[in-house]
Order: C-alpha cells, then sequence, then structure tokens
C-alpha cells in the first residue's frame, strides 16, 4: 500500500447526516462523463427509496448509455459475498469457522502457523490470517496473465512454502490470497462452484438476477467494456480460484437489493449474517481503521451521528463501491467502467454529506489520529523524515520542521522502515503519548520529544 500524504485542512464540516446534494451529483457526472466513452452510476438509497444518476457510455460497440441495469465487473466487492457465504455455512452447520482451514484442504497441503496458532476460517473471512495481499508465485507477462491463471495447484504450492510474519488472529492484512482460499474450502465443502454458491444463496433469496460470473446473451449485451487509467479499452478478468475474491459482475439496481438487506431496509433471511458481518474486528489498520467482515471505513470521517461501511473494488477497467450509514440506514451504490476515477472516493464523499469536486477523483476526506506531519524517507541516511509540519499540530507546537529526521519512534529505529511502517508506530488512541528522537540536520543536534497524539480532519492525495 502506498503512503498517504496528509494535507489537515480543518474543516467546517455540516453535522447533518445528509447525502450530497442530488445537484452536485449531477454536475459531477456530467462534467466528467457525459463526453467520454466510459461512464458511472450512483445510487442513493434511504427508507424514502433510490435515487440513481447516470451518464456516459457502455462502448460496447453501440450508442448505449450507462443505467441502473448495466452490468459492471464489481471486483473485491465479490469478498462481501464470500464473507457472508461462509457466514451461511456456518449457520446451515455445514462447517465451523473456528476450525482450522488445514481440515478442509488436502492433506498434501501444508498450511503455515506461526506462535502456536493455526490460520482458520474466521481468520480468513476478518482478514487477520497473516497471509499476504497476493501470493508472490503468480505466472504470465501482466496482471490479467497473473490472476487469470492462478489456480488452486498454484495456492497449495505457495501456502506450503510460506512463513507467517504474525500469528493468526492479531493484525489486519487486506488479502486477495486468503479470500480466494475462504472460498476455495468453501466450493470443496458444498461441493460445487463458487458462482453456484452466489447465486442460490444469496441471489435468489433477494431476487438478484443480474449478478454472475458467466454472462449469459442477454446480460453480456448489457455489460459495460471497461477502460483503464489512460482510458484505454481493458479486457474482463477470467478468474480461477481467485474467483472469490473479485470476479462477480453485477448491476446497480441488483446492488440496491443487496444494500436494502444489508442496511435492514428490506426483510430477508440474510439480514441476520449481514448484521453479524458488519461487527467491527480491528480498528488499528492504518490505511483501513475499522475493519469488520470484510467491509472497512478506511479512515473515513464520519460526520456526528453516523457510523460509516463500505468496501470498494477495482479490476483492469472497472471501479465499483458499496457503502453505507449503520446509524442513518442508508447507503450508496457507484459501478464505473473505467479506473482514472476513484468510485470509493466519491463513495464516501457522497455519505459525507460534501460536495463532489475534481478532487473526488483521488481524494476523501479522512479522520487519523496522529501529529500532524506528512512523512518521506532521506535518500542518504534511509531515515524517517518530515516533509512537512501542519500548523497547530503537535508537531508545530513541538518546534518540528520540514527536514528534520526522526531517528527513533518510543525506541524503534526508522532506518530501512517505509514510511506505512513508520505511520503505523506513530498512529494510537487520541491522547496516548509517544516520543520521537529527533535529527535536526541544520544544527547537527539530536533530541528526544514527547507528543501527544490528537485527532485530525484531514484529506488525502
Amino acid at each position: 500500500m502506498r503512503a498517504f500524504i496528509f494535507l489537515v485542512i480543518f474543516l467546517a464540516i455540516n453535522a447533518k447526516a445528509a447525502f450530497t446534494d442530488p445537484v452536485s451529483i449531477e454536475s459531477f457526472l456530467h462534467d466528467n462523463f457525459a463526453n467520454t466513452n466510459s461512464g458511472m452510476v450512483i445510487a442513493l438509497l434511504d427508507e424514502h427509496g433510490a435515487n440513481i444518476f447516470h451518464a456516459g457510455k457502455l462502448d460496447n460497440d453501440t450508442d448505449q448509455e450507462v443505467n441502473a441495469d448495466t452490468l459492471f465487473e464489481i471486483g473485491s466487492i465479490t469478498k462481501t459475498f464470500t464473507a457472508l457465504l461462509a457466514l451461511d455455512m456456518a449457520k446451515r452447520g455445514e462447517l465451523n469457522l473456528d476450525d482450522p482451514v488445514a481440515k478442509y484442504l488436502p492433506s498434501s497441503v501444508k498450511v503455515p502457523a506461526q506462535g502456536g496458532k493455526q490460520i482458520t476460517l474466521l481468520d480468513l473471512a476478518v482478514q487477520d490470517s497473516g497471509l499476504p495481499f497476493n501470493a508472490t508465485n503468480f505466472t504470465g507477462n501482466n496482471d490479467q496473465e497473473h490472476y487469470d491463471s492462478y489456480t488452486a495447484e498454484k495456492m497449495y504450492s505457495f501456502l506450503s512454502g510460506y512463513a507467517l510474519e504474525d500469528p493468526p488472529g492479531t493484525k489486519f492484512q487486506y488479502s486477495n490470497l486468503g479470500m480466494s482460499l475462504l472460498g476455495h474450502v468453501l466450493e470443496r465443502v458444498s461441493r460445487t462452484n463458487f458462482e453456484s454458491l452466489v447465486l442460490a444463496r444469496i441471489c435468489r433469496p433477494l431476487h438478484m438476477d443480474s449478478t454472475c460470473i458467466t454472462l449469459s446473451p442477454a446480460l453480456k449485451s448489457r455489460m459495460a467494456v471497461g477502460h483503464d487509467d489512460n482510458g484505454k479499452r481493458a479486457p474482463d478478468f477470467d478468474l480461477q480460484v481467485m474467483g472469490p475474491a473479485g470476479a462477480l459482475r453485477s448491476s446497480v439496481n441488483d446492488l440496491l437489493k443487496y444494500l436494502a438487506a444489508e442496511i435492514g431496509l428490506t426483510n430477508s433471511p440474510l439480514a441476520p449474517l449481514m448484521k453479524q458481518s458488519q461487527v467491527i474486528h480491528h480498528t488499528d489498520s492504518p490505511d483501513f481503521c475499522k475493519t469488520a467482515m470484510p467491509c472497512v471505513d478506511q479512515n473515513a470521517y464520519n460526520p456526528p451521528g453516523t457510523e460509516l461501511l463500505g468496501h470498494g473494488g477495482g479490476t483492469l477497467g472497472s471501479a465499483a463501491f458499496i457503502g453505507f450509514d449503520k446509524k442513518q440506514h442508508r447507503g450508496v451504490v457507484i459501478l464505473s467502467n473505467q479506473r482514472y476515477c476513484h468510485s470509493s472516493t466519491v463513495g464516501w464523499t457522497i455519505l459525507q454529506g460534501l460536495p463532489l469536486t475534481k478532487e473526488n477523483f483521488t481524494q476523501m476526506v479522512l479522520e487519523i489520529v496522529g501529529i500532524g506531519a506528512s512523512l518521506g524517507v532521506d535518500k542518504d541516511t534511509q531515515l524517517l523524515q518530515i516533509t512537512k509540519v501542519f500548523p497547530e499540530t503537535p508537531a508545530f507546537n513541538a518546534g518540528l520542521s520540514a527536514g528534520f529526521l526522526i531517528q527513533k519512534i518510543n525506541d524503534h529505529s526508522t532506518i530501512g522502515k517505509t514510511p506505512d511502517a513508520s505511520a503505523q508506530l506513530i498512529r494510537g488512541p487520541v491522547g496516548s503519548k509517544l516520543r520521537l528522537e529527533i535529527i535536526n540536520p541544520t544544527r547537527n543536534e539530536t533530541n528526544t520529544i514527547e507528543l501527544t497524539r490528537q485527532k485530525f480532519t484531514t484529506s488525502n492525495g
């Protein structure tokens, strides 16, 4: 994950829990998609019903414009379906989430363990198994080949040779590999494929008729063609064992049914399981903050009276987001057949009730706890370097300036550490203290200072 460079903006944000003004949404879509070969569909849902906005093209060799029935790749939003299936199978007594993963795999597979702890199905579902973001034994020349050619046999080989850095159950790590493994176990237990499980146990109960992996001719005619970061056509994924991490296609109308059950606006036998999936398991992930099964809040600013959760998804040519406010029982779905505008940042902004601007392509308003400084790495010393200090923050009040080096954080050396790794050491509960060993290169002085962590409303870029 890349390091965020934080800009403290001290916004006077309206505390009212409301969506972004519809006029702002319509203007945003028109300005950015009305004359392009890609499009975006935005849907708002609350107790009064759905409000849907759209602009742009399917680019499927027709002049069709995207709408609420257009199909898009939804990427990692698929993970929410996989976790829900695991809960459903546990409720039916088909498996036990506390069981070790190894119980459900061939005896020849050596599943890594650490600290006397084995990886359980629950660890995979909440993404604290200790497994990495992706396996390292991909083959092929590009991302499409890497993902599409990845098989169960390759996953077994990777697992058998991998050493965990942390004991399972202790640390959140977003993992395509872990969710793929969970879905693979579900297939083995049910003796059917992932798509059949999704259709039978989620889509049919919720009357979602346009959510699938395999496209019928009728659905194919409604499928939007994806576009990469440069606006060029991009191929769809054809995932094998990694399907449970990101293979589903869906429409806004279908995901509105899914979202309605998620926030309790419709009665569904899946609703109790969805509520169970919203329970927070970790609160200290640097980039994802509060993490559930598997929704997160991405450090998004929560206006007073709100509790936001969501999940984004991206493929080679799509960007998707589904998010909701647990307290206000409202949510948003955003699907798009392009990658240059981040659906997640647009979605969080709408849930926060903030205006949509050009910056929402890549920026969102965050709420973090820290010292009020941007961080980098000094090329000569490999120490953590302060690149900017913001006014009226602990760093500012302590007299820190851009160019100062941080040699130690609470006795931990920063040599060779990435800004992300150092940020994990700097962050902590509001009001807690930390010690920094600071080098002032201009004066060739080294001092130890103590700072108190504070909460900041910021923008990432």
